[in-house]
């Protein structure tokens, strides 16, 4: 069975809101790995959410594993098809 990776959603909530949600995660012994996900505009807040906790919370006990982008292809209520890039970070316990 594939290993099921708890995800965070990131959007308009602070900074310190996904980070403090990360580190819970993180420090259960069970979780050995998150993903970081966000579209549009919060992109570079989650960005900022991976490197924070690589380097300032959480220094040398996690890395990130791997970094995927892309586009979504979303139906608006007007029926229009939108198209908003998103990125997931895999951060993984070093130990």
């Amino acid at each position: 069975m594939a290993e099921e990776i708890p995800t965070i959603f990131v959007g308009k909530k602070s900074l310190m809101t996904y980070i403090v949600t990360a580190i819970s995660f993180l420090l259960n012994q069970e979780i050995k790995k998150i993903r970081i996900s966000a579209r549009g505009a919060s992109i570079s807040k989650a960005v900022d959410i991976a490197e924070v906790l690589r380097t300032r919370y959480l220094r040398k006990l996690i890395d990130v594993e791997s970094i995927n982008i892309g586009t979504d292809t979303l139906k608006n209520p007007e029926g229009r098809i939108d198209r908003v890039s998103y990125i997931e970070i895999i951060m993984v316990k070093k130990f």
